[in-house]
């Protein structure tokens, strides 16, 4: 096959209709692009692709020239420069590589060098790290490894572990992923201590106020405590202190990401369902395990009770198990994102900008008292003491 492949590629800011801005100018010299690449990241738009020019009869210094103008049109960053390919063998041997954690510094380094070491190509790699979360896959070649696969998972995983990075691979039909969720099992409050201190501060309440209701360590009791502070409100005020929240672009990028990646996402929270069900609209999530607060339909307002099943529900065990269930997976493909219970600092993954004006205009105007606003507190999980 005679053929006279080049590469084009560039950066450059995105918008609505780079990829045809460069396709139909080299569509119009008998161009035929065989391999296109082209990403999106963080409003940063990457492209690379492979262009056969064998039918067309632009010498070089024109194809140069338009590859220029191409650029000065669109604010991309392009270059041209000639492709010779190599050929892809018959005997790769691929595996699929996940490692999923908390974020911190050296997991990318650490997982290369151990690759590099045992002679492993890297052919693909994907990673996101938002919000105290990292996720990446990576498809290697492990044709020319030095040791038997067994053992370099062993190797990995070990490695990974001191890191806190769970590894998972696949190592059969890697084309094809196996369908895995992300269960973010969230028990304390998705707001954050300066935040609750602002509302405290502001509204005049006290701390030790506050934190008589919250201080038992018993999450039921808790619980059955703020929604006892929240009888008679009107749902529409509960429901509007809900949609007021907004996910940080860390929380929203993290997410599509997750789901543009191929992941189930699932939520579970120590929070009243009228938070999780709003963040479940907000940001797409598959499945969301919230507590259920009963209402009153004659009054229209909340009765100051739970639904003591839906908090029976949440054990991590019972949501596991009807996750396996909905999605026809086993549990060893759902992996499970915990804050481990704890009450400082927000949330792994997930995190919410609370509007406070909507709390305090509720509150200035007498429509929430005191007791119902520490209530609503509560909608969000299990916050820590107020100082």
């Amino acid at each position: 096959m005679n053929q006279k492949l080049f590469i084009i590629f560039g950066t450059g800011a995105d918008s609505v209709g780079l990829v045809e801005k460069i396709t139909t100018p080299i569509s119009a010299i008998n161009g035929n692009i065989v391999d296109l690449r082209q990403d999106v990241l963080h409003g940063l738009f990457t492209v690379f692709m492979v262009v056969d020019l064998a039918a067309s009869s632009s010498p070089m210094e024109e194809i140069q020239a338009l590859v220029q103008s191409i650029a000065e049109e669109t604010g991309l960053d392009l270059s041209i420069d000639k492709y010779q390919p190599v050929p892809r063998s018959t005997r790769k041997r691929n595996l699929l590589m996940i490692l999923l954690g908390r974020d911190r510094t050296g997991i990318i380094a650490t997982v290369t060098d151990i690759l590099k070491t045992y002679n492993i190509n890297i052919e693909f790699s994907e990673m996101v790290a938002r919000e105290d979360i990292f996720l990446m896959e990576l498809m290697v070649d492990t044709q020319q490894c030095a040791i038997p696969l067994e053992n370099l998972q062993v190797v990995l995983r070990d490695k990974m572990q001191a890191l806190d990075i769970h590894t998972l691979f696949q190592s059969e039909d890697v084309f094809n992923k196996k369908k895995r969720i992300l269960l973010f099992d969230i028990h304390a409050s998705f707001i954050e201590s300066q935040t609750l201190s602002q509302i405290l501060a502001l509204t005049g309440i006290s701390a030790s106020d506050f934190n008589a209701t919250y201080q038992q360590e018993d999450v039921g009791a808790v619980l059955n405590c703020a929604a006892h502070c929240l009888e008679n409100l009107p749902l529409e005020v509960a429901s509007n202190v809900a949609e007021a929240i907004e996910v940080t672009p860390g929380t929203v990028e993290l997410i599509q990401t997750l789901k543009i990646m191929g992941y189930k996402i699932a939520l579970v929270s120590r929070g009243f369902s009228c938070v999780s069900e709003t963040l479940k609209e907000k940001l797409g999530i598959d499945h969301c395990f919230g507590i259920s607060l009963v209402e009153n339909d004659d009054t229209i307002a909340l009765t100051g009770e739970l639904e003591h099943e839906s908090l029976e529900n949440l054990s991590r065990d019972k949501v596991v198990s009807r996750l396996c269930r909905l999605e026809g997976v086993s549990t060893d493909d759902i992996t499970i994102i915990s804050d481990d219970g704890a009450i400082n600092g927000p949330p792994p993954g997930l995190r919410l900008r609370f509007d406070m004006n909507v709390l305090l205009g509720y509150y200035n105007q007498h429509i929430l008292s005191k007791e119902s606003l520490i209530g609503l507190l509560g909608c969000f999980g299990v916050p820590a003491p107020a100082e």
